[in-house]
C-alpha cells in the first residue's frame, strides 16, 4: 500500500489534517497536551487517521475512538554525531 503525504499542522487548541491529493482537511479540537520524557503527545477529540495509518510525518499515531499524535520534542535526548 502507497503511504500517502499527509501535513499536519497544529495550532493553539485545533489540528489540521490534510491529505496531498484530497480539496478536503480534517481539524480537530486538541484536548491536552502532555509532555513527557522527551515525547510530546496530543490528545484529539475524534479520530483523524485510518486504521491502515501508522505515522504522519513526525507524528506517531494511536487511538481507537480519538487520535493520539506523539512526537519527540525538538532537542530533547538527542543524539549528536
Amino acid at each position: 500500500m502507497k503511504d500517502a503525504k499527509v501535513s499536519v499542522l497544529v495550532g493553539e487548541d485545533v489540528v489540521t489534517v490534510k491529505r496531498e491529493g484530497s480539496n478536503r482537511a480534517v481539524m480537530a479540537k486538541i484536548l491536552g497536551k502532555v509532555s513527557v520524557e522527551g515525547v510530546e503527545v496530543l490528545c484529539l477529540d475524534r479520530l483523524v487517521h485510518e486504521s491502515h495509518e501508522q505515522q504522519f510525518g513526525d507524528w506517531t499515531l494511536a487511538g481507537a475512538v480519538t487520535t493520539l499524535l506523539s512526537r519527540p520534542l525538538l532537542g530533547a535526548g538527542a543524539a549528536t554525531a
